[in-house]
């Protein structure tokens, strides 16, 4: 059964679709039935279209439809998918979890709805954005926990296997979005929607999906090329209009100042006032500052700030909980609780799991569940009684000292709230750091908005709300405030030809790479091409393909993708200097990239030559060098090649020592691309 807003349902009489490309000879209105949307003033009817917002989120997960027939939008013509499928709980999001476990009961391991005795993989979203060494050693730390640190007797115990496949973070959002995918395939034929197959494949189709505002190119790249693999590309819509990338306070910021200047009206929001936006989400939380622009025709905002965020969302108190609950009962007993740390029994012997993923089994959710509730409720109040919370099974009747009775544990006031202090507190920085720009532009700042999941702590509230008081600030928590993200999104799309600034996603057509001799390696290389230099006397591999841009990245229509390679040049003392450099592209999928240019180069296109010549540097810009066989002088140049793309080009960059010695642009053939 479908479950469906009031909203909604009022809006399904007047929801009637026609076909979206009428024979040249019959031209047909797509004006909008119905008096609730209004008449659209002259020039601002287009082409009926489908608009996608997708929030995948650390925790949760949101999907917004509209099917707009011009460019401005309302609030209530977008609608949230609520109908989730069989067996899940139907609300406006669904949780960011996936199960690679069997399902006995014939469960969809995913969201809400997952066997007894399933692993869920948890948090994967955060595991997208490593943003410099100090997190990579973290995920490497976290690895080497999950496999006891490769301790023989554990992998013996696990067969030397995992308990489920071995997947990357981005694989296993690929699988994730697929089922979000597959699930909206079906909303749309359902009302308020009833958009069929044939009609999803004739309509105008944009995509708008939403990313944390300080991700870089890396975690971007992999949601990208995520959802483009679960589904959301121009195979499942043929005319996919564009693929557009949204940062996640922006969208709340869009949705959340319209919500709030129609609530509360004419005095709310005037033009040029300046106000803060905080999406505090489960993984990240993002703050930014916005000023009205435009009131008439349509409310405009513009960001004026620079955004800054922060991993300290509701997850990390999840985190600090689990961390004293294992301090509490003790190593054995809390492996005994958390099943994705310890498997369960198998075949009369316990067997441990190899992972490095975050995850939780059945018994560790049903415990987060009910620690979910208490999160939320719990308020700054040092008279309030220490909460109580039940384990659950087989652990309902377990007494341990003074720690646990009868199968409850007692969470003092003063250890709940450390686990919510440093996330509250880094939260107000943040939004103190954005009132500190605001008034550095001579402006006064009246109100913070407070949207996205951690929104509902009351902790949350009354800490920031504290420190606003003291500076006569205003504090709006939205009744929507949980899908104020996804719904922004979705407005942006819809109103996308009258925003100045849009981020396009689109994926690189080819691979791009060069070949090169390198030090030969008895593991890495063919001894086919092994060889002798002749110049210099080292052992090398001849031509070994190197690929710095490769099929499928994401390339955004204002930040150009770029990578570079750097390698060596050695020439005698005597001799030509001249020297030629091909780009080769290949057309195949980015996991079938040839390594070598010998059994290779009939696959391959040379996509530009760099030919350069190194004779009008002097020789003292070189390293001098002799070889071990006859001590012959020769000179090495370090070399460094880079090669940034757009969707329109590709310029391609070769250096000397940080001395220019190539420089050309190449416009791209966009059905080449295609």
């Amino acid at each position: 059964m479908d479950a469906l807003s009031e909203a909604q349902r009022r809006r399904q009489a007047s929801r009637t679709f026609t076909p979206p490309v009428p024979p040249p000879d019959q031209p047909r209105s797509n004006t909008p039935r119905g008096s609730e949307r209004g008449t659209p003033v002259r020039g601002d009817v287009e082409e009926r279209r489908l608009v996608i917002a997708i929030d995948y989120g650390t925790t949760y997960t949101g999907v917004a439809i509209a099917t707009p027939a011009r460019h401005r939008a309302s609030l209530e013509e977008v609608d949230i998918i609520q109908d989730w499928g069989h067996g899940m709980d139907n609300h406006e999001k669904i949780p960011s979890v996936i199960s690679y476990s069997l399902a006995p009961g014939g469960e969809q391991q995913w969201g809400t709805n997952l066997s007894p005795e399933a692993i869920a993989m948890v948090h994967t979203k955060l595991q997208l954005d490593v943003a410099g060494p100090s997190e990579e050693l973290e995920l490497i730390l976290q690895a080497l926990k999950g496999m006891h640190k490769l301790d023989f007797k554990y992998i013996m115990e696990a067969s030397g296997a995992p308990k489920y496949p071995c997947k990357g973070p981005e694989d296993i959002v690929t699988d994730y979005l697929t089922r979000v995918f597959e699930n909206l395939l079906q909303a749309l034929k359902k009302e308020p929607f009833t958009i069929t197959d044939s009609l999803r494949r004739t309509m105008p189709v944009d995509i708008i999906a939403t990313v944390p505002a300080k991700w870089g190119y890396r975690a971007k790249d992999s949601t990208f090329r995520a959802l483009q693999r679960a589904g959301f590309n121009s195979d499942t819509f043929p005319r996919l209009s564009e693929m557009l990338l949204i940062s996640e306070p922006e969208a709340a910021a869009i949705y959340t100042a319209r919500y709030e200047k129609e609530k509360k009206g004419i005095e709310f929001l005037g033009k040029d006032e300046s106000f803060v936006l905080c999406d505090a989400g489960g993984g990240t939380v993002d703050v930014v500052s916005y000023q009205v622009k435009q009131l008439q025709p349509t409310f405009e905002i513009e960001p004026v700030t620079l955004p800054t965020g922060k991993k300290c969302g509701s997850i990390f108190i999840n985190l600090k909980f689990k961390e004293w609950l294992k301090w509490h009962l003790g190593e054995e007993l809390y492996q005994e609780l958390d099943q994705a740390e310890e498997s369960e029994q198998e075949q009369g012997q316990r067997t441990t799991k190899i992972s490095s993923h975050d995850s939780e089994g059945m018994r560790m959710r049903e415990l987060m569940k009910r620690f979910d509730i208490q999160k939320r409720r719990f308020r700054n109040d040092p008279d309030k009684e220490p909460i109580l919370i039940n384990l659950p099974e087989p652990f309902e009747d377990l007494n341990l000292d003074d720690r646990v009775w009868g199968g409850q544990v007692t969470i003092p006031y003063k250890v709940m709230k450390s686990f919510f202090e440093p996330s509250a507190n880094d939260i107000v920085q943040l939004i103190d750091g954005q009132r500190e720009q605001i008034e550095k532009r001579r402006t006064r700042l009246r109100h913070v908005f407070l949207v996205g999941g951690f929104a509902e702590s009351v902790y949350l509230q009354e800490t920031i709300r504290r420190s606003l008081d003291m500076r006569r600030l205003d504090l709006c928590i939205p009744e929507t405030s949980w899908t104020a993200v996804v719904r922004g999104a979705a407005i942006f799309g819809i109103e996308k030809s009258t925003n100045k600034t849009l981020t396009k996603m689109s994926a690189c057509g080819r691979s791009y790479g060069i070949s090169h001799n390198a030090s030969f390696s008895e593991i890495s290389h063919d001894t086919d091409d092994h060889y002798k230099d002749p110049l210099t006397g080292a052992v090398m591999a001849r031509d070994q393909l190197v690929w710095l841009i490769k099929k499928d990245d994401l390339i955004l229509s204002d930040k150009p993708k770029k990578d570079s390679f750097s390698f060596e040049v050695n020439f005698p003392k005597v001799g030509s200097r001249a020297r030629s450099l091909p780009i080769y592209t290949y057309g195949g999928p980015r996991d079938h990239l040839p390594d070598r240019l010998s059994n290779a180069e009939n696959e391959l296109s040379v996509f530009h030559t760099i030919d350069y010549d190194l004779k009008d540097i002097p020789l003292q810009d070189f390293t001098a060098s002799k070889s071990g066989l006859l001590s012959r002088t020769f000179y090495v140049a370090p070399m460094k090649l880079s090669i940034t793309l757009t969707p329109q080009m590709v310029h391609l960059e070769l250096h000397m020592n940080e001395k220019s010695v190539y420089s050309k642009r190449v416009m791209l053939d966009a059905q080449a691309e295609a």
